[in-house]
């Protein structure tokens, strides 16, 4: 059996997640990366993506998967994942993420040229997120390196 590593996913709100895993891979904004049971310290910067965790004694390959909506990852002796938001693939309700998907492209089509840059920068994230998680949820977020 391989070895573990203790896994903390953390939102403002909730500890989403608190388990033993052989592996996560998560998106930073350097591509996707994986840290296992003896991996170097880091902390890196999450991108909006998403995030794959095989548990303590799951076949090899069988991953847990969610949405996160970026945040930090820091790695030591345990794995710690600060973000904003998060949802596991099952969870997410395709329907709303399309219709804020939907809403946000509607807001951006008007207001991109006259609207205040932050506004339209908080529109292309929302975008991005649910992009991310109706991806996710159909099961086509494919991990790139």
């Amino acid at each position: 059996m391989a070895n573990s590593v203790k896994l903390e996913i953390m939102t403002p709100s909730k500890m989403f997640y608190r388990g033993d895993v052989e592996l996560v891979i998560v998106r930073t904004l350097e591509g996707d990366e994986g840290f296992m049971y003896g991996h170097s310290w880091a902390c890196k910067l999450l991108d909006i993506g998403g995030l794959w965790l095989q548990e303590k004694g799951a076949p090899r390959g069988d991953f847990r998967v969610a949405a996160v909506a970026g945040g930090f990852i820091d790695v030591k002796d345990s794995i710690v994942i600060y973000t904003d938001a998060v949802e596991w693939k099952e969870d997410i309700d395709m329907e709303r993420a399309l219709s804020e998907k939907a809403k946000a492209e509607d807001w951006l089509r008007k207001n991109e040229e006259s609207g205040d840059p932050n506004d339209v920068i908080k529109a292309k994230i929302a975008i991005l997120k649910a992009i991310t998680r109706s991806k996710v949820a159909e099961g086509n977020m494919i991990k790139r390196g």
